[in-house]
């Protein structure tokens, strides 16, 4: 009985975490006017900076029919680009318009409630960020695969190449 009580509190702590980060961020990327998948959307596109439908569905944990609905929407703001590969033309790829840039380099200035609690909690306490970052890598490493792993390890290193280079 006392393991499963721990269960449902580590399951309902993780999707409290999970709700409000959610909320939050929802909220931030409304006010740019978009959702905050497509907000995510555009981060993503922007560490690749040409990156195919598919790739854009792995690294954001959707399906490519939920991608393709948020390409249309992007596109119709003006946001992206889609042009099809020369050699497959079943292959789209996608970029950020001058627009999308400006738009996603305006979300960068939002702050996050949630990540500046993070913040406040361990900062000063670098062997629990590391365990933090070490548990959360693993966790997707388990449940999400290597790529999406490696794929955040490089769009978040501070002198990543594909992030600077536009």
């Amino acid at each position: 009985m006392e393991e499963a009580m721990l269960e449902h509190r580590i399951l309902n702590y993780v999707r409290g975490i999970g709700k409000a980060l959610e909320d939050e961020w929802q909220c931030k990327a409304k006010e740019l006017g978009l959702t905050f998948a497509e907000q995510h959307v555009m981060w993503i596109i922007y560490s690749k900076h040409k990156i195919s439908i598919s790739e854009i569905a792995t690294l954001g944990l959707w399906n490519r029919s939920t991608v393709m609905q948020m390409m249309t929407r992007l596109a119709k703001k003006e946001l992206i680009v889609m042009s099809k590969d020369t050699k497959d033309l079943r292959v789209t790829y996608v970029e950020l318009t001058e627009k999308g840039d400006r738009k996603r380099e305006e979300s960068q200035l939002k702050e996050f409630k949630v990540l500046n609690f993070i913040k406040e909690k361990w900062d000063n306490d670098p062997v629990m960020m590391e365990y933090v970052a070490e548990f959360s890598r693993e966790f997707n490493l388990h449940f999400h695969g290597k790529e999406f792993v490696d794929w955040v390890g490089s769009a978040t290193k501070s002198n990543s190449t594909n992030l600077k280079d536009k």
